[in-house]
């Protein structure tokens, strides 16, 4: 595309329709939204009918919603400084056009979603991994270091071998010194996604360990290198996305291995609890 979206909306927005135009308002006050939501999910957010949708893409030139992430991708993963500078701004002209409860129900649908995955084959198979493995990495890039280290912290009280990858080494050197026969890297990130992810996880296919996933839908690489893929809905409606959905999905990962494990884990909570004993680091 020779223009940016929200130049093209505004040269074509005197001609469309009333409700066209209500689209056209939504997408320019939200840009990322052509990325991050469904026809379904605009048409519901501009209070107009997803027919009304998919004509506001034929007057911009586009067949589809994903005719256009297609056309745009590129384009708007380019544009860092502004994509990130103008967040604030646009995060609140996208709050006066909105239902205020919609970002409870955005965290709702994707916490249902998250549930679905528990039911799966691949579900079973990840618990699994990071149950029997011989060395399990956890790495979480950008704003979502906080739930790899949230994992990793809960996992060593239910067994050893669990370690977080922060990448502050700059080479990840904690996993590839680990001459484990079985190991397991968990990476956990969101669009816009961090450089090093997808390098480390094809290296670490490519030397034999296994690659479990956890993203959002905008991930089109994860896939390629990896069956264990964890994708979750955005949560649109929140400032920092997607959080509520992969925060559920945490909890029930350390659940179910905790299930999968069962008395081994009373064994490694014993030895934890004796040196909770030995250093009088907790009230009674």
């Amino acid at each position: 595309m020779a223009k940016d979206f929200e130049t093209l909306i505004a040269e074509r927005q005197s001609k469309m329709t009333q409700l066209e135009q209500r689209v056209a308002v939504y997408l320019r006050s939200n840009p990322d939204a052509i990325l991050v939501d469904t026809s379904n999910t605009i048409a519901e957010r501009a209070f107009v009918s997803p027919m009304t949708v998919t004509r506001f893409f034929r007057k911009l030139g586009f067949d589809s919603a994903a005719a256009v992430k297609k056309a745009v991708r590129q384009r708007f993963a380019s544009q860092v400084p502004s994509a990130i500078g103008s967040r604030f701004d646009q995060f609140q002209r996208q709050r006066t056009l909105l239902d205020k409860n919609g970002d409870v129900k955005d965290a709702v649908t994707a916490i249902r979603q998250a549930a679905q995955y528990r039911s799966t084959p691949m579900w079973a198979k990840i618990v699994e991994l990071i149950a029997h493995s011989d060395s399990v990495f956890a790495a979480g890039f950008q704003t979502m270091g906080y739930l790899a280290n949230g994992l990793v912290g809960r996992l060593n009280y239910i067994r050893a071998n669990v370690h977080e990858l922060d990448g502050a080494d700059g080479v990840y050197a904690p996993f590839f010194a680990d001459r484990s026969a079985r190991r397991t890297l968990i990476i956990i990130d969101h669009f816009r996604y961090g450089r090093n992810g997808p390098v480390l996880a094809k290296v670490a296919r490519e030397q034999g360990a296994e690659v479990i996933i956890f993203c959002d839908e905008h991930c089109n690489w994860a896939a390629g290198i990896t069956a264990f893929v964890v994708t979750l809905p955005s949560e649109p409606g929140f400032f920092f996305r997607p959080t509520m959905a992969l925060h559920f999905c945490m909890h029930m990962l350390v659940q179910d291995v905790i299930d999968t494990l069962g008395e081994p884990v009373r064994r490694q909570l014993q030895l934890l609890s004796e040196a909770q004993e030995l250093f009088g680091q907790f009230q009674t």
